[in-house]
């Protein structure tokens, strides 16, 4: 018990040690509106936020953590605390189901949730709170369950497919118990009726995004041909990709393999609540994207403890094969993100940086100013491209230009102004920042 105490704290210590590899990149675009937000008062927090689809819980969090510190590192110590901690409960977690440390080495690797550890964003707090929420419901513990999942709720609206899996599991394997579940979820649920209004105006705006925002659909959302395959390769293997698509699809092909041959031979008496824990989420997520869209795996961010201790039931009866396929899968997985820019976050402090120091007009092709100039940059003058143009030199964005000018309406509109683009500059994430001078 003493070793595994030992090994518990190495595991924490690497697993914060990796969480903190690169913590001060930049902001991207939501990280810098969370802030944004976050910096806002509590009152506005609560009711002034229709157009944001997001629970309250983080944002006041992080408006109180605000109050010591504004850098980028400072602001994403938050999530890191609750990815560490999450470490703690899948270790938690993984002695009652008779697992030992495995699952929470496996976890401290994981670099998926290495990613999203370290985003100044609700999702280590999502994790966290679901897989606390599975430990409380394996424990019977009916009423810490119930607030857990009021927490659940008010950190991000995704947590309510996985409040349907574990009444899926209780119905088909716990039916005596369903009850008790139900009498203490619906007498904590009246903890959230305060929230339903602010809930209402914004599933409105998310529902009717497309009417003022056309296409933005298909930024929030995957497809549901590609939803199911694209879901269980980014949780398993991270926010990877390869520039060559041929040896990306075999690497592809790999992690599938490795990753359902591991769901195929795992054996554990819990293997029934693990699998429900995950599809359950997962299918109704895709059903739900119908209507509104859903189908990012940071969404359901909380299924990926399930999927470790599957991996960890593999690697028992296999030790040998599985774990040199995992410990490759996820190392491979941080070393990309670690080394490589184009797979980390938006460089948008960089490129604001350049911008104030051109001393000309910024355009973008947006009705605002993007979230992350508010942030870094409040006093920079930047506008939505609209004629005229009166400057001698201004600086275009052609960030989402794909969303929202497609046909390139607001370049052609310079050029027929006298405009020439004299130089274009690229920054990872953020793209091309074109230099027009008038002839």
């Amino acid at each position: 018990m003493a070793k595994d105490k030992i090994i518990l704290i190495l595991i924490l210590f690497l697993g914060l040690g990796l969480r903190l590899v690169n913590l001060n990149q930049s902001f991207w675009l939501d990280e810098a509106s969370q802030a944004q937000l976050s910096a806002e008062s509590l009152s506005y927090i609560w009711s002034a936020r229709s157009a944001d689809f997001h629970p309250p819980l983080f944002y006041f969090l992080a408006h109180f953590w605000l109050h010591f510190g504004r850098s980028e590192t400072w602001l994403r110590l938050l999530p890191v605390a609750f990815g560490v901690a999450n470490i703690y409960a899948v270790y938690l977690l993984g002695q009652k189901l008779k697992f030992g440390v495995l699952p929470a080495f496996l976890l401290a690797i994981a670099p998926f949730h290495i990613y999203y550890s370290q985003e100044f964003r609700s999702y280590s707090l999502l994790c966290l709170l679901g897989t606390l929420a599975m430990y409380l419901l394996i424990s019977r513990r009916f009423s810490l369950l119930a607030l857990v999942n009021v927490l659940l709720l008010y950190t991000h609206y995704s947590s309510f497919f996985l409040i349907l899996s574990q009444v899926a599991y209780l119905v088909i394997y716990e039916r005596k118990l369903i009850i008790k579940f139900l009498m203490h979820n619906s007498l904590f649920l009246l903890l959230y009726l305060p929230w339903l209004p602010q809930f209402l105006k914004q599933l409105s705006s998310g529902v009717n995004i497309d009417t003022y925002l056309p296409g933005w659909r298909d930024v929030l959302s995957i497809s549901l041909l590609k939803a199911l395959p694209v879901l269980i390769f980014k949780l398993v293997a991270g926010r990877i990709t390869l520039l060559s698509r041929i040896i990306y699809g075999v690497y592809i092909s790999f992690v599938f393999a490795v990753t359902f041959a591991a769901l195929y031979l795992a054996k554990s008496d819990h293997k029934r609540l693990l699998f429900i824990w995950i599809f359950v989420p997962i299918f109704t997520m895709m059903a739900a994207s119908l209507w509104f869209p859903q189908t990012q795996p940071f969404r359901v961010i909380y299924v990926l403890p399930a999927i470790i201790f599957l991996f960890s039931s593999a690697v028992s009866r296999y030790p040998k094969i599985f774990m040199t396929f995992f410990l490759y899968i996820f190392v491979f997985g941080d070393l990309l993100y670690f080394t490589r820019p184009r797979l980390q976050r938006e460089q948008w402090r960089q490129a604001i940086s350049f911008l104030r120091q051109q001393n000309a007009p910024v355009l973008v092709k947006f009705p605002d100013k993007f979230s992350p100039f508010y942030w870094y940059a409040p006093d920079l003058p930047v506008t939505s491209a609209k004629p005229p143009y009166t400057a001698p030199k201004l600086f275009l964005l052609q960030y989402l230009t794909d969303l929202t000018d497609p046909q390139r309406l607001v370049d052609l509109s310079l050029r027929d102004s006298g405009y020439i683009n004299n130089r274009t500059y690229d920054f990872e994430g953020v793209g091309f920042i074109e230099e027009y001078v008038r002839q």
